[in-house]
């Protein structure tokens, strides 16, 4: 997915009318704006704040592969690699991280606001060097 499409479904998210019941006791809606074999990126609204999203990052890191073929082990590096400089590249534009210690996981985390531009959904594309499966959920 790419950055004009990651926005507009922001936008879409940001803008709708997700709070006009009482059935939602915890006040906050979040979906999942595109999630890959390593990314993850959850939107979440909040009834008290309707002008801000937060937006986590989940990345998890592969684990190295078992095996002595040197190929192998160069593109599961390049691949962490990757991934530690997409964290690096939202950290530089405002992101928090921090890691959940048990699951190996590390998030990248910021609030937006409704009239966030294009250039920081550009940052949030995750590392495309190597093909990742997409799902829209």
């Amino acid at each position: 997915m790419n950055s004009t499409k990651m926005m507009e479904r922001f936008q879409r998210f940001v803008s709708a009318d997700l709070f006009i019941t009482n059935l939602n006791r915890l006040h906050q809606v979040s979906e999942v704006l595109l999630k890959t074999n390593t990314v993850r990126i959850v939107l979440t609204r909040y009834e008290c704040r309707a002008k801000n999203l937060d937006v986590d990052i989940e990345v998890s890191l592969p684990s190295l592969p078992e095996t002595s073929d040197a190929a192998l082990l160069q593109e599961s590096i390049d691949s962490i690699i990757g991934n530690l400089e997409y964290l690096k590249r939202l950290v530089s534009i405002g992101f928090s991280l921090h890691m959940l210690q048990e699951e190996g996981i590390l998030i990248a985390s910021a609030i937006l606001n409704k009239d966030t531009k294009e250039n920081v959904f550009e940052a949030l594309e995750p590392p495309t060097k190597y093909p990742l499966q997409e799902s829209n959920l």
